[in-house]
Order: structure tokens, then C-alpha cells, then sequence
């Protein structure tokens, strides 16, 4: 070796000794490195140095140095470097001359990364290879005490933004609060110009920005592409930069919570992110991830609570408000409390018809005036029975600006649409709104239909029964009293005889009077002893004994009433003659056994009645009885022979009935 290849080596080794030197604990080993590519560029007369370190389990770029050439271009010639044993050529490259070699860092001799040389003026020469070998001997020294002093740093850094984030944690008072401190920790840590932070939702699964902190002008479009294209990340990554980003390096990690992918964090800068930032993203998200995973667990306890705490006052008020306009009232007023909205409202359909019935509302009284208002609510109530779920529109103009619907089904059965409009709420109704909703409806679908049945059967039997029967009805019953059931029962059939002749020799006016005060007093008297009235017919009266009440001895009640009726009708005859006026008398007939009642006729106009054979005897036995009579079946007879006093009369053939009926004449019941 001559001795200026020896002086040049041991000046080569002093530079790069003091270069190692000139970095202590706190110093940043990559100016080490751009100091030795100097170095080296200056010793070997090169035009373009480059050394490149790679992580040895990962394969992935920790560090390049590089002077004279792009990085990029470094990058792929020290990845040939690193293939190279012993100093060599290598030929795809920019330059004339391009000598590479790779870089160990323990005995074992691992890889570490590679060392290139480039010049266009003269070829490398054994000198130049001897000198090589020594350079990469000191750079692996140079290595193993930059990673010691990597570690470190990054492991000083790692800790501290896991101590901030864990304290961010249990600082935040809500999910908004806790992923914009995130953000700008991020920010803060990476020195960065842009941070974005995707979520799925808990109820959607819809990824959303929960944070976004940008110093650069972005589309909407813009973020929506990040999110998408963050959508399948598996590992903390270097991501390819959408043209709108502009000049920005982009490093994204995903959210992995209970071992799903449901998000990621991007951040953005202007220069290039080292793997010391890859493995810093890892520590700080997998810490977000578990004070994520807390402050999901957290809002769905306290979900749960105020859905509990909710179905708790619903069920008082339906428990105490038996009144059901009293009742949807204080619901409508709990709904707008509970969701921060202005208005609530429920839609009601008719029983097996998507026709609207009525709609309440609570809130504003001109609610109901207000064409607006009624318009978005029938247009979300038809969509949300279309769809069978929740409906809400957000950013409306005009008098609404967001809408709310959850349809009331029960049993398939649409009963109608609960809803509120004009959330409090700067983006309208929210996912916790909808459930919050639901869990009102799923309380309140099978009271609404027992209050709408028990109206219903009201409406139909307030004209037949004594309002205090009606009411020990309603307190019993269940929609099936209206939709027809098989009921033994006793049928009354009352009519005037002689009636046709009356008529034509009375005024109408005196006619109308006198027929509605014996109208009048009939049913005072069948409500009297728990009987139904189930129509007039002209001058006749049914009554119906022992449906929809139930009651054992309708028999014995249907008689006891013909009995006082006949009386009473006695008395208001006599009462007529003694003012000069007529009323012909009344005949009665009772039958006895098995029945269909319900509810018959079109929606538009419903009657509660019965029918069966029983009725139609009952029919004929009423026409065959003379005037002051009553006349009872033989199955009538049976149920009260006990208390009654009778006459048989003679078995004859009545219109409609094919054999002989028995009958009997009813003179007094003794109790």
C-alpha cells in the first residue's frame, strides 16, 4: 500500500471519527450521516454520494443520505448496493462510474443498507475500493450508534405523546372534545399542516371525519377521497398524495378497535415522514384506539341510560294518563325534550288502512295551520311506512329545517308515524336521536293500539250500552269484542202492534214525540238491567243480554227488563191517553243460545250486532205476541224456570224455522 492510499485512509477514518463524535444524546444522527456522504464525496472525488439504512426485520427505508443526486434515485441504487459483497460497479445509472457496496452492522454480517459512489470523470480504481471497504467499516460503527440514539429519542417521544394522549383521555368530557385534542397532538407531535381523523359509527358503520385541522385549501370531495382511500389500510403507511393535496407528504395509520378496522388517522406535512415517524404513528394511535374503544363504551352506557331513563317516564305516563288525547299529549311534550327538537308530532292511520286518520302535534299551536310544517310531516311519515324505519332530513329551508320519523307498527300493523321537526341540534336529528325515538315507539306501539281500539269500541258502543257498562267494558276488553266472536247471549225483540194504522191517523209531528219517547224510555230501561241496544227498527227495539257484557244470567236479565218495560210502557200509554193521545201496545219476544256479534258494517258507518238463528226467532217470537205480551223460547225458559211464572202456549210454525217452535208466555219473574 503507498503511502498516499495510507495517509488518505487515516485522514478518512479521523473525519468520520470526528463526525460520529459531534453527536451526543440529544443531536439528530441523520446530520451524522449528510456530514459522512460529504465526507465521502470529498475522499472518493465522486460527483453523487448516497447511504441508505433500512430496518432489518421490515425491509423498509429508515434513513437516506444523499448529496448530489435525488433521493429517490439514491434510494435505487444503494437497494443495488446492498447486494454487493465486495465493492462493484453498478451499471444502471445516471453516471459513467457507479461503485456500491453494502453496509453490516454485526458479525452475523446483517444488512443494513448500502453505499453508493457516482462520477463521470474517471473510473474507480483498487485504491478506490481498498478505501471503500474502510469507509463502510466506519459507517456500520456510525449505525449502531445512531439506532442506540433512535431508540432512545423515539422512545422518549413515543412515551411522552402516550402520557398526553392518556391524559386527553381522561380530561375530555365528550367524543367532539377528545378527537380534536387528538388532532392537534398530532399536529403538534409531526409538525404538520393536516390532520384528519375517520371513524365508522357505532349504529351505521358510516365512516365520518371526527377531526380535521387543514391548512390547505381542500374540497369536500377532496376529504371524502382520503376516507376512501384510507378505507382498507391494513399497517401504518405512506400514502400516494390526491392531486388537490399539492405538494404534501401524507402518513396514515388505521383505528383498530376490538380487533375491527373502524377508521384511520391521516397527517400531512410538507416534508417527507422517516420511519421514526411510521413507528411513532404506531404508538400514539394503538393508545387512541383503547381511549376510543373507553369513550365508546362510556357513550353507549350512557345511551342506554337515558334510553332506560326515557322508557321509564313513557311507561308512568302510560301507566298514569288513561285519557288517550291526555296521554299523546304528555308523550309528544317527553319527545321534544328528550331529542332537543320543537316540534313533536304523531300521524295515525286507520286499523288495516294506510289511510291518515289524524295527526297531533305538540309544541306550536299553528302547527296544524301551518301548510309547511303538515307537508314535510305527511312526506316523512309516507316514507318512513315505505321504508319501515327511520327517516330524518337535515338542511331544509323555510319554516323546517330537519325532520325526524319512526313508524308505530305493531304486529305488521301500521298504527302510525312518531316524529319530531326542527332538531336543536346545529346538523339536525342525530343516529342517538333515532334510537332514543325507537325506544319511545317500541313502548308506546301497543298502548297507542289499545287506546285507539278502546276509542274505536267507544265510538261503536257508546250508542248501544249504558255509559257506566261501557266503561267496565272497556276496562276488560280487547280488540276482539268488535272483531266478532261466538257468544251465548239472550236477544229481546220489543214492537208496537198495530203500529201501521197509528201511524196513518197520527200527525207526524205528535208521531215523531210520541215514538221517541217510547224509544227513549225502552232503553233506559235495557240499560237498566246491563242490556245492549243494538238497534231500532222503526218502532221496534233489540237488545242484546250478555255480549259485549258478559254476564251468566242474560236470560234472567232480558226477562227481568221485558217485564219492566211492558210496565213502564203501561204507565207511559196511560199517561198519553190522559192528554188525549195514542200509543198502541207493545209486544215482546225472548230467545236464548248461540250467536255471532261484533262489529258489522262498512267503515263509514259500524254498528255493534248479532246474528244467527237465535236472532231470527227472536224476530218471530216478538211478532207472534199480542199486545201486553211477552213470549220466550224454550231455551229462555230453561235458563230462568226457577224464578218465573209461565203459561206454555201452543207449539206453532213461525216463517223461516222449519219445525214447530215451543214457546211460552212470560207473566212474572220473582227474584
Amino acid at each position: 500500500m503507498n503511502d498516499k492510499l495510507k495517509h488518505l485512509q487515516l485522514d478518512l477514518l479521523i473525519a468520520m471519527d470526528a463526525a460520529r463524535d459531534r453527536v451526543d444524546e440529544d443531536s439528530d444522527p441523520m446530520m451524522m450521516f449528510r456530514h459522512i456522504v460529504r465526507l465521502l464525496k470529498v475522499y472518493f472525488e465522486a460527483d453523487a454520494t448516497c447511504v441508505l439504512l433500512v430496518d432489518v426485520k421490515t425491509g423498509e427505508t429508515e434513513l437516506v443520505a444523499a448529496v448530489g443526486m435525488p433521493q429517490d434515485m439514491g434510494i435505487i441504487l444503494a437497494t443495488d448496493a446492498m447486494k454487493l459483497e465486495n465493492p462493484h460497479p453498478i451499471s444502471d445509472s445516471a453516471w459513467e462510474y457507479t461503485l456500491g457496496l453494502r453496509i453490516y452492522i454485526d458479525r452475523e454480517q446483517t444488512v443494513a443498507g448500502g453505499i453508493v459512489l457516482a462520477r463521470d470523470s474517471m473510473p474507480f480504481q483498487a485504491d478506490a475500493v481498498d478505501l471503500l471497504k474502510l469507509a463502510e467499516s466506519q459507517i456500520d460503527s456510525a449505525v449502531v450508534q445512531a439506532r442506540t440514539m433512535w431508540r432512545l429519542a423515539e422512545r422518549n417521544r413515543e412515551l411522552e405523546a402516550i402520557y398526553q394522549i392518556d391524559r386527553l383521555r381522561d380530561d375530555a368530557t365528550d367524543q367532539d372534545q377528545l378527537f380534536t385534542s387528538f388532532g392537534k397532538l398530532l399536529m403538534k407531535h409531526f409538525e404538520g399542516t393536516y390532520c384528519q381523523i375517520v371513524l365508522a359509527d357505532m349504529i351505521t358503520g358510516e365512516r365520518l371525519t371526527r377531526c380535521l385541522i387543514n391548512d390547505h385549501p381542500l374540497s369536500h370531495k377532496a376529504l371524502q377521497q382520503m376516507i376512501e382511500l384510507t378505507r382498507d389500510i391494513q399497517t401504518t403507511t405512506i400514502m400516494p398524495v390526491p392531486a388537490e393535496f399539492g405538494d404534501i407528504y401524507l402518513l396514515a395509520a388505521p383505528f383498530i378497535i376490538s380487533g375491527k378496522r373502524l377508521g384511520a388517522v391521516i397527517v400531512g406535512r410538507r416534508r417527507e415522514f422517516a420511519i421514526r415517524d411510521t413507528r411513532l404513528m404506531v404508538a400514539m394511535t394503538s393508545q387512541m384506539d383503547s381511549a376510543i374503544a373507553k369513550s365508546r363504551t362510556a357513550m353507549e352506557l350512557e345511551q342506554r341510560t337515558r334510553e332506560l331513563e326515557t322508557i321509564y317516564r313513557i311507561d308512568q305516563i302510560r301507566d298514569q294518563q288513561h285519557d288517550f288525547d291526555d296521554m299523546l299529549s304528555d308523550i309528544l311534550t317527553e319527545l321534544c325534550d328528550v331529542i332537543l327538537s320543537e316540534v313533536g308530532y304523531l300521524v295515525l292511520y286507520k286499523k288495516d288502512d294506510e289511510e291518515q286518520l289524524e295527526v297531533r302535534t305538540s309544541g306550536h299551536d299553528n302547527v296544524m295551520q301551518n301548510s309547511n310544517y303538515m307537508a314535510i310531516i305527511e312526506r316523512a311519515a309516507q316514507e318512513a311506512l315505505d321504508s319501515e324505519d327511520t327517516v330524518t332530513y337535515s338542511n331544509l329551508s323555510g319554516d323546517v329545517t330537519s325532520v325526524i320519523a319512526v313508524p308505530l307498527i305493531l304486529n305488521e300493523q301500521v298504527m302510525g308515524v312518531f316524529g319530531a321537526l326542527n332538531s336543536h341540534h346545529r346538523n339536525g336529528f342525530t343516529v342517538d336521536d333515532g334510537r332514543l325515538l325507537k325506544a319511545i315507539t317500541s313502548q308506546l306501539d301497543s298502548a297507542v293500539f289499545e287506546r285507539l281500539e278502546r276509542r274505536r269500541m267507544r265510538q261503536v258502543l257508546s250508542r248501544s250500552v249504558d255509559p257506566q257498562v261501557l266503561d267496565a267494558i272497556l276496562k276488560r276488553a280487547d280488540d276482539s269484542i268488535l272483531a266478532g266472536e261466538r257468544v251465548v247471549l239472550s236477544v229481546l225483540f220489543a214492537d208496537l202492534r198495530g203500529s201501521t194504522e197509528w201511524v196513518e191517523r197520527t200527525n207526524p209531528e205528535e208521531l215523531v214525540v210520541s215514538l221517541n219517547t217510547f224509544l227513549g224510555v225502552m232503553t233506559d230501561v235495557i240499560f237498566k238491567h246491563g242490556g245492549t241496544l243494538d238497534k231500532f227498527v222503526g218502532d221496534e227495539v233489540i237488545a242484546l243480554f250478555g255480549s259485549p257484557a258478559n254476564m251468566s244470567d242474560h236470560a234472567l236479565r232480558a226477562s227481568q227488563a221485558a217485564i219492566e218495560m211492558q210496565l213502564v210502557h203501561q204507565k207511559i200509554r196511560a199517561e198519553f191517553e190522559a192528554n188525549g193521545k195514542e200509543l198502541p201496545p207493545m209486544g215482546i219476544g225472548i230467545s236464548t243460545g248461540e250467536v255471532i256479534a261484533g262489529e258489522f258494517g262498512p267503515p263509514i258507518r259500524t254498528d255493534y250486532t248479532a246474528m244467527g238463528r237465535v236472532m231470527n226467532l227472536g224476530s218471530r217470537l216478538c211478532s207472534v205476541a199480542i199486545g201486553e205480551q211477552i213470549v220466550i223460547s224454550e231455551n229462555t225458559y230453561a235458563e230462568i224456570d226457577n224464578f218465573a211464572r209461565v203459561r206454555e202456549l201452543e207449539a206453532q210454525p213461525m216463517k223461516g224455522i222449519q219445525r214447530t217452535v215451543k214457546t211460552y208466555e212470560l207473566l212474572s219473574i220473582n227474584t
